[in-house]
């Protein structure tokens, strides 16, 4: 009759010594080094502590109704400006009659209270004997993050384009996306307000051109919006009239912070404790090896001899 494996249990053997001896200090050795090397190591990979994370959003995205939009003729003394910004403007604006009609219309198509689609119109009179030649269309947003980071900034969406032949019609189709050159500062229930000021607030004492100096100041900014074209169409003809069709989709966008203390303990912290786990495999090994061949000096008390150690120490 063959004989089955019913029950097994291991067979644990103590190795005891002195305080101050060699097998007590090649122990405490092995055992910080068990918790040292896998730091070292984890941080010398790289990666090891969290310096960057981010999130998708979907912002809330309003028109601020502050808009500029300039169109240049082929007569460079001929422009058309139209705008509706303050009143730090009123003499930079020149055949203002020219600007028929504007219209703006904002559609939540997922009906989750977040603007999907931003759509502008615009009517424009050319004059007499003149051309359109390009446009620039800067229209004043108010952009909003509520998750993970709140943000609440003025920004800006920027169309520009230039013709070859003379417009009739213009159409212009875009995401848009939001842009950063600093991670944002997460800080818990407090909002970043740093830009959520107007960025038409033009100074008069400036010289030079007005457009330049609002693009210029808005170049300025860690965090920015702008457009990425998807596709866009001109019309072609002598109408003496010109419609522009701007419309602007608000997709989930990338958000990039800083993370707190919390969030890099919880990301470094399985990487220290694989490591850990592997080290003190490692270090079991040897240090069976170094007792079980007596390269140190300590006593080794087996399961089957204890009992007869405890019954001397009481006897003595």
């Amino acid at each position: 009759m063959g004989l089955y494996k019913l029950f097994s249990y291991n067979v644990e053997v103590h190795y005891m010594s002195c305080f101050l001896s060699k097998a007590t200090l090649f122990t405490l050795t092995t055992t910080v080094l068990n918790f040292i090397l896998p730091f070292i190591i984890a941080y010398r990979g790289r990666g090891f502590w969290l310096r960057s994370h981010s999130f998708y959003e979907q912002p809330v995205v309003q028109f601020t109704y502050e808009y500029l939009l300039v169109a240049e003729t082929d007569d460079p003394t001929v422009s058309i400006q139209c705008g509706a910004t303050n009143e730090s403007f009123g003499e930079f604006m020149r055949n203002e009659e020219n600007c028929v009609e504007f219209q703006v219309q904002e559609y939540d198509v997922t009906g989750d209270k977040h603007n999907d689609v931003l759509d502008f119109k615009f009517y424009l009179n050319v004059p007499r004997d003149r051309t359109v030649t390009s446009l620039i269309l800067i229209l004043g947003l108010n952009f909003q993050l509520k998750s993970a980071c709140p943000l609440q900034m003025q920004s800006l969406a920027l169309v520009n384009k230039e013709f070859t032949t003379p417009p009739s019609g213009f159409k212009y189709f875009a995401d848009l996306e939001f842009y950063q050159t600093a991670h944002l500062p997460c800080k818990h229930n407090l909002m970043h307000t740093k830009y959520n000021s107007s960025v038409f607030n033009y100074d008069r004492k400036k010289p030079g051109n007005t457009i330049d100096y609002i693009l210029e100041k808005y170049y300025m900014r860690e965090v920015t919006t702008h457009t990425k074209a998807l596709y866009s169409r001109s019309q072609n003809g002598h109408t003496g009239s010109v419609q522009i069709q701007v419309s602007v989709r608000v997709p989930e966008m990338e958000v990039k912070y800083i993370p707190s203390l919390i969030q890099e303990i919880k990301w470094a912290w399985p990487q220290y404790l694989s490591l850990v786990v592997v080290f003190y495999w490692i270090f079991n090994k040897i240090k069976k090896f170094v007792f079980n061949n007596r390269l140190v000096m300590a006593w080794e008390i087996l399961p089957w001899k204890k009992q007869q150690i405890v019954t001397k120490k009481k006897y003595y």
